[in-house]
């Protein structure tokens, strides 16, 4: 799910890099500043999708991160921060946000402990924005699979 200030605010509209890559997934404009839940139009798409954890990224930590993650705490939730997926106008002010997040019960990772993860679920292991994300981000890690994988293709060819 994705949420984005007014268009017509500086929050607003999304960056076109961010639009083209969620592509159809809708945005959701909300109307209250900082905490998306105080958008009922947000709390009510997160409360339909029924599930118990959230796992938030965005700008700024120290703004709309770190409101709506203490929002989604209040809601009930079990809320994750990627950290390396949301930024602030400085370290410092990232840092902060996220030292009184963890303080709060809020749990950061990083978008690749995340994608690490999802391919433990058996739903998401070959979804194809994984595996497109992590050659395009990780390409160590990317060409090390590939290299297992020529490696086991040449042992069944080779077997006896």
């Amino acid at each position: 799910m994705v949420t984005n200030g007014q268009s017509g605010k500086p929050s607003g509209p999304l960056y076109p890099g961010l639009l083209e890559a969620i592509g159809d997934e809708p945005v959701i404009e909300r109307t209250a500043d900082f905490n998306s839940f105080l958008d009922e139009s947000f709390a009510e798409a997160v409360r339909a999708e029924g599930r118990q954890n959230l796992v938030i990224g965005g700008i700024a930590t120290d703004g709309c991160v770190l409101r709506t993650a203490l929002g989604g705490l209040r809601e009930g939730y079990r809320v994750h921060v990627a950290v390396d997926a949301s930024a602030s106008p400085s370290l410092e002010a990232h840092s902060a946000a996220v030292q009184r997040m963890v303080q709060a019960g809020i749990v950061p990772v990083t978008w690749f402990s995340l994608a690490a993860e999802f391919q433990l679920d058996p739903e998401f292991h070959d979804a194809p924005h994984r595996m497109r994300l992590m050659p395009e981000n990780v390409p160590a890690m990317a060409m090390s699979a590939r290299s297992f994988g020529n490696a086991v293709e040449l042992g069944k060819r080779t077997a006896v």
